[in-house]
C-alpha cells in the first residue's frame, strides 16, 4: 500500500519545524553577550566628554521621559534616543564643541555642553604604567594639540612623559604643551668655600767692599749693595750705600766702605671667601663681589689707546637641577681674581696690570647638605741663585765676601668646597630685625672726639653710671647674654658660678672686692666657726666689742696683686652675722 499526498505533507512540515528549532538554538548559542554602553564622562568644567568616533550613553538622572532633543551642531555630535526613554546616546563625529538641550515630560529643559575630543585613554594608561608616581592629566587642546598637566616627583619623569606623548602623535613635540610641575622644594642654595694659603720664605746674603785710597782703589760690587765711585774719585760715605744693604760700615778717613746684606724674610697670605647664591632648579645664577679694572685696549681714535674694563673679585656661576631622592646635579664655576701689577706689561709707555686668578669648573651630583671638594692645589716652588767671582768666590769661607746667594721658597695650598641645600623662603617671623650696619649708630661728639669711637651700639647710653665709667659696648642689647669677669657697671647677664652679672646698674662700694667665682674659706681664730660660702668679705659687727687691734690678712683665693683688707677679730664664741 503506497502513501498518498495527504500522508506525506504532515511529515514534510514536521521536518521543517525541527530544522527551524535547531537553527534557532544554534543561533542563540552563537550570539555574543550584550556589552553595556560606555557612560559619558564629565570634566572639571561640567562639560560632557564624548570620544571621537565613539558612542556613550548619558543619563540625566531626571527620572522623567525625554520628549525632545535639540543638538546645536550636528556635524560634531550625533544624538539619538536609547532604548530606555530616559537615556540618550551621543556619538562623536568631529573634534569640537556642541550643546544639547533636553526636554522632559514634567520638568524644565536642561542644557548640556558636550566636548568631542580624541580618546587618550591608551596614552594615559601607558604614562601611568611607565611613571607610576606621577599624577598627569592628558587634555586634548584645540586642533591637534595635547596639554599635559599635573605633577611629577622628579624632573627626569617629565622628560619621559614628553617622549611618550610625542611618540603617540607621530614623533612631533611641537603640538604638546608641557604644563607639568615638579613637586617638592625647587629652590637651591649653593654655598662655596674657597680657602687659600700662600707662604714665602726668602733668604739672601751678599757682601760688597770698596776701598778708595789716594794711590790704591779696590771695589767688589757683585752684590749691588754699594754704588761705584764716580770717575774713580772719592765720594761721601752716605752716597755709596744701596738701600738693599741692611748692614753698613765704613772707615771714613781711610775711605773704606763695606755693605752686608743678610736677610731672612717670611711672609704668609691667607684667603677665605664664602660666596652663596640661591636660584631655582634648572635656572643659572651668577654672583660677583669686586670691581672692574681699566686696562689698555685697542686704539680709540686720535685720543690714543683705548680702555677695556676687566672684572675682578669673587665670582660664582652655578646651574643646579633637582632630581628625585633629594639628589642635586650641580654645575659650578667659582672664580677669584685680583689685580697684580707684577704681572702687567707696558705698551708704548702705557702700563696695564695683570691678574692673579684661581678658577675651577666642575659638575657633581650631591644630596642636599652634602659637601664636595671640587678642587684643590698643593704647590711648592723653590728658586735659588748664586753669583760669585771666579776663583775668589770658590775659596771656602773667604769666598763669602766675593759671592751673592739668594734662596726663595713658595708654598701654596688651595681647596674649594661646594655644598648645595634645598631651601624654602623665610617666614615673616624669621626675617632678621637688623641688617648688617643697622645694629650700630653714629657716635656723638663726646664719643668721637674724646673716646675715639667710630660706631656705637644702638640704644641710650649713660656714660657716667654713678661714680664709674660705663663703656659703650655695655649698652648693646645682646651684652646681657654674655657673662662678665667681675661686678662692673652696666650690661647684664650672669657671671660664672651663678653670681649676679654686670647688669646690676650700680658701682661697687669703695674698697670692695670684685666678685670671685672660686669659693674660699674664711679663716677664723675661734674654734667651731662655720666656713663662709660667699666670696664677699664681711666685717664683723658686734655690740660693744672689745678693743682689738686690726690684723691685716690676705683672703685665700684672691687675685694676685689685690690689696689686703683688715678684718677685726670677733670675741670668743661669736661669729660674723649671716655666716
Amino acid at each position: 500500500m503506497h502513501p498518498n499526498a495527504n500522508t506525506r505533507r504532515p511529515r514534510l512540515w514536521g521536518l521543517v519545524l525541527a530544522l527551524g528549532l535547531i537553527a534557532v538554538a544554534v543561533g542563540q548559542a552563537q550570539e555574543p553577550p550584550v556589552i553595556p554602553a560606555q557612560k559619558a564622562k564629565v570634566d572639571r568644567t561640567g562639560a560632557l566628554i564624548v570620544p571621537l568616533g565613539g558612542s556613550v550613553e548619558f543619563d540625566p538622572a531626571s527620572g522623567q521621559l525625554v520628549t525632545d532633543i535639540f543638538n546645536r551642531n550636528e556635524d560634531i555630535l550625533q544624538v539619538r534616543p536609547a532604548m530606555d526613554p530616559k537615556v540618550i546616546v551621543m556619538t562623536g563625529r568631529n573634534p569640537g564643541l556642541s550643546q544639547v538641550t533636553l526636554t522632559f515630560a514634567n520638568r524644565a529643559k536642561a542644557v548640556y555642553d558636550v566636548v568631542v575630543q580624541p580618546d587618550y585613554d591608551l596614552l594615559r594608561s601607558v604614562i601611568k604604567r611607565t611613571v607610576p608616581t606621577a599624577s598627569v592629566e592628558v587634555i586634548p587642546g584645540v586642533g591637534n594639540v595635547i596639554i599635559l598637566s599635573g605633577y611629577v616627583t622628579r624632573p627626569e619623569d617629565a622628560d619621559i612623559i614628553m617622549r611618550i606623548t610625542s611618540s603617540a602623535e607621530g614623533g612631533s613635540a611641537q603640538n604638546i604643551v608641557n604644563a607639568l610641575q615638579v613637586g617638592g622644594v625647587q629652590q637651591v642654595q649653593i654655598d662655596v668655600v674657597i680657602a687659600s694659603v700662600n707662604r714665602t720664605e726668602l733668604r739672601s746674603r751678599g757682601f760688597d767692599v770698596s776701598v778708595n785710597g789716594t794711590v790704591f782703589q779696590f771695589n767688589s760690587l757683585i752684590g749691588g749693595l754699594l754704588l761705584p765711585p764716580a770717575g774713580g774719585a772719592a765720594v761721601a760715605a752716605g752716597s755709596q750705600f744701596s738701600p738693599e744693604a741692611n748692614l753698613q760700615f765704613s772707615v771714613v778717613p781711610s775711605q773704606f766702605f763695606g755693605a752686608l746684606r743678610a736677610l731672612r724674610t717670611e711672609g704668609v697670605a691667607k684667603l677665605l671667601t664664602e660666596p652663596r647664591v640661591v636660584t631655582q632648579t634648572g635656572r643659572p645664577a651668577f654672583f660677583r663681589s669686586g670691581g672692574q679694572q681699566a686696562t689698555v685696549g685697542p686704539a680709540a681714535g686720535i685720543t690714543g689707546p683705548g680702555t677695556v674694563l676687566v672684572p675682578f673679585g669673587t665670582e660664582l656661576e652655578v646651574l643646579p637641577i633637582v632630581y628625585g631622592n633629594n639628589k642635586i646635579w650641580l654645575e659650578v664655576n667659582p672664580r677669584i681674581s685680583r689685580v697684580d701689577f707684577g704681572l702687567g706689561i707696558t705698551i708704548n709707555g702705557a702700563a696695564t696690570p695683570g691678574f692673579a686668578e684661581q678658577q675651577v669648573r666642575s659638575a657633581v651630583m650631591l644630596e642636599s647638605g652634602q659637601t664636595f671638594a671640587i678642587g684643590g692645589l698643593i704647590e711648592n716652588t723653590k728658586f735659588a741663585s748664586s753669583s760669585r767671582v771666579p776663583v775668589l768666590g770658590d775659596i771656602p769661607y773667604l769666598g763669602t765676601v766675593f759671592s751673592r746667594v739668594t734662596h726663595e721658597e713658595r708654598e701654596t695650598e688651595l681647596i674649594i668646597l661646594v655644598t648645595p641645600r634645598l631651601v624654602e623662603a623665610l617666614d615673616c617671623n624669621q626675617v632678621p630685625r637688623r641688617l648688617p650696619g643697622q645694629e650700630t649708630r653714629s657716635p656723638d661728639d663726646y664719643e668721637l672726639f674724646l673716646e675715639g669711637i667710630l660706631e656705637a651700639p644702638r640704644g641710650q647710653r649713660k656714660v657716667w653710671n654713678g661714680h664709674c665709667y660705663n663703656a659703650a659696648y655695655k649698652c648693646d642689647p645682646t651684652y646681657g647674654t654674655f657673662p662678665c669677669a667681675g661686678n662692673v657697671c652696666g650690661g647684664g647677664g650672669t657671671a660664672a658660678g651663678g653670681a649676679p652679672g654686670c647688669n646690676t646698674g650700680s658701682c661697687p662700694a669703695p674698697g670692695a672686692i670684685p666678685y670671685m667665682p672660686a669659693p674660699f674659706t674664711m679663716p677664723m681664730p675661734a674654734a667651731p666657726v662655720p666656713q663662709a660660702t660667699s666670696a664677699t668679705v664681711q666685717t664683723v659687727s658686734v655690740t660693744n666689742p672689745p678693743t682689738v687691734e686690726s690684723i691685716p690678712e690676705t683672703v685665700p683665693g684672691s687675685l694676685v696683686g689685690e690689696p689686703t683688707i683688715p678684718q677685726p677679730l670677733p670675741p670668743q664664741g661669736q661669729v660674723a652675722p649671716g655666716n
